[in-house]
């Protein structure tokens, strides 16, 4: 999903941020990772994006906080102004004491030095591997075997359906099990047309207004996703990516069952718009995280649950974090470790899952993730959708690489170029970006 959707997703919802207002004052966390002391410095800050008071990661700080003695100034920068801000601020030498990071950069920060290698304090503390989701536990791990981040929430990519839209329509619907054979890329089509109205009315999917898709679909067609596994190459614009967002394109270009390029282009300027679309029946399928389910929960009119992501050649979808790190110049790493254990633990996984938008890392948090008496009914699938998530496949030079690609996918949703000649046509550029070159 492109930060700009991300995050005003996770703003409407209060929980961007990661924690509180900015510079309220509270005690801080304990050596132990449960709220009881931490040495060091009485002081810590946080430094984080957008966020209101009350909600469930505020709680959890504020739990954090009650039994020590520190006090923690959070300082709370708008979103679409974080990553530059954090930047600046790492490179002053007045490092905070723990920031949130966009989980996009944690390789590129780590190589420059910014990040404190966290496996001491895994050893120390006898963190096993196996209690957290592999998605999510290994995401962090980078290249020289440095543990450079902790994240404490998982966001992966679901199939979010209209079920009224499929009922008016006498279509089934798409199965329950991430395991099942069915549910292809033609299946999802032949759906989609049955399930579109004339004249915009209703249309079937909504797809690309969300960057997921850039993993989702590639790595469903057999390809590595947006880069190769070792970030060397632009495997978007290798045969199975360009084939997966030809496929996309043509949802709307051939297949006539998705908005067009513009009328998406003038949605996702509003706040949750894909969101609204399929919370208001204008749209019968969507490509979503599971961090829009809150959303929806809260606004939808129409009845709608949760699905598999369609297949190719294999199902996968993609997986997105809430990540915390110390960074090197944290001037009380003990204390900031703490507050990370803590943000992953039994206690801050209750208040954290019930919003049902993020899956906490630890295993143990399925059973949290329990259908009630409002929708989505099969939300035990997302711990399926977990064990069949990929991470985004990461270069330090993700931000300019990004910069180069991104441009060109317009010319593909709008029918201008074909997926393999605008890919093409950059792929050299891209690469010479991940070799440092760029």
């Amino acid at each position: 999903m492109t930060e700009i959707s991300r995050r005003s997703v996770l703003r409407a919802l209060g929980i961007t941020g990661g924690a509180l207002a900015t510079g309220l004052p509270l005690a801080a966390c304990g050596g132990n990772g449960t709220g009881g002391g931490g040495g060091g410095s009485k002081n810590a800050s946080f430094m984080t994006w957008d966020t209101t008071s009350g909600t469930p990661l505020y709680n959890v700080a504020e739990n954090w906080a009650k039994g020590a003695g520190k006090t923690i100034d959070i300082q709370s920068v708008p979103g679409d102004d974080y990553d530059t801000k954090l930047r600046t601020v790492l490179s002053s030498g007045a490092a905070p004491t723990v920031i949130r990071i966009n989980d996009d950069y944690v390789r590129g920060y780590y190589a420059e030095g910014s990040l404190l290698d966290l496996r001491p304090y895994l050893e120390k503390d006898g963190i096993k591997p196996d209690d957290y989701f592999p998605v999510a536990y290994n995401f962090a791990k980078q290249p020289d075997g440095a543990h450079a981040a902790w994240p404490i929430m998982t966001n992966p990519g679901i199939l979010i359906c209209n079920t009224d839209a499929f009922a008016e329509a006498g279509v089934e619907l798409p199965p329950k099990d991430w395991a099942n054979s069915g549910w292809t890329w033609d299946d999802f089509v032949e759906a989609a047309k049955k399930l579109t109205k004339p004249n915009g009315e209703r249309w079937g999917a909504l797809v690309f207004p969300d960057t997921s898709l850039e993993t989702v679909f590639p790595v469903s067609n057999g390809g590595d996703g947006i880069y190769s596994k070792d970030a060397t190459r632009f495997a978007l614009a290798e045969p199975q990516g360009a084939e997966a967002i030809q496929w996309v394109a043509d949802l709307a270009l051939k297949h006539k069952v998705h908005p067009d390029f513009a009328t998406v282009t003038a949605g996702r300027q509003t706040p949750n718009w894909a969101l609204s679309q399929l919370g208001t029946g204008k749209v019968a399928m969507l490509l979503s995280l599971t961090s829009g389910i809150p959303y929806l929960r809260k606004n939808a009119k129409v009845k709608w649950d949760i699905f598999p992501t369609p297949m190719k050649v294999k199902r996968t979808t993609v997986n997105t974090l809430t990540v915390l790190a110390v960074p090197k110049a944290s001037k009380d790493p003990d204390a900031a470790w703490d507050f990370l254990k803590y943000c992953a633990g039994a206690d801050a996984a209750k208040l954290l899952a019930q919003s049902r938008g993020f899956m906490p890392v630890a295993k143990s948090s399925s059973s949290l993730f329990v259908a009630d008496d409002k929708a989505p009914a099969n939300l035990a699938m997302v711990t399926q959708a977990l064990g069949n998530a990929v991470n985004e496949n990461f270069s330090r030079y993700i931000e300019r690489a990004r910069t180069i690609y991104r441009p060109v996918l317009d010319d593909v949703w709008s029918g201008k170029k074909t997926a393999e000649a605008a890919l093409g046509s950059v792929k050299q550029k891209v690469e010479d970006v991940l070799a440092g070159k760029g």
